[in-house]
């Protein structure tokens, strides 16, 4: 048995031997088992999580998929009730401009009526006076010309006061 310790002193195999009782009253110590057993865990929560994540990540991804795909025909509903409002606000602006443009063609037929009505009447003043004061004329001219005529006219009113009873 002394050959064998010999040996073994001699030999690397005690070096090796301590070395590795060193290295496992290390790992005792720093307890590698339970730090690696953590981060195990610490790396399957974060995959738990990341899967959770791209699960979420694929049902929103989805939605938007849906919306995207529903996006032309919203588009074309919004595209058609906008031309629609615009048509329905086009004949409602030419309804009140005709009616607007009526309203004022007849307001200036009335006042052009009124104004016509005015000068009618102004032009018959002055016509009747130019032949009150003509008629004036012309019976002065013809009394003065005529000196029958003017006892005639004396005479018819002198009958005529006659005729009135009191």
């Amino acid at each position: 048995m002394s050959d064998i310790w010999q040996l073994i002193i001699k030999s690397n195999t005690l070096n090796f031997i301590i070395v590795l009782i060193v290295i496992c009253f290390i790992l005792f110590k720093l307890n590698i088992k339970k730090k690696a057993e953590d981060l195990c865990n610490e790396i399957r929560s974060y995959v738990e999580v990341s899967s959770s994540e791209k699960e979420l990540a694929e049902k929103e991804f989805e939605k938007v998929k849906k919306k995207v795909e529903l996006l032309p025909e919203e588009l074309e509903a919004i595209k058609n009730s906008t031309k629609n409002s615009v048509e329905s606000l086009e004949k409602k602006i030419e309804s009140e401009i005709k009616d607007k443009m009526s309203d004022i063609d007849n307001n200036a037929n009335r006042i052009m009526n009124l104004e016509l009505r005015k000068f009618k009447s102004k032009l018959t003043n002055a016509l009747s006076d130019a032949s009150v004061v003509l008629a004036k004329e012309n019976a002065e001219n013809q009394l003065k010309n005529n000196a029958e005529l003017h006892n005639k006219y004396i005479d018819e009113a002198i009958e005529e006061i006659d005729r009135i009873e009191l």
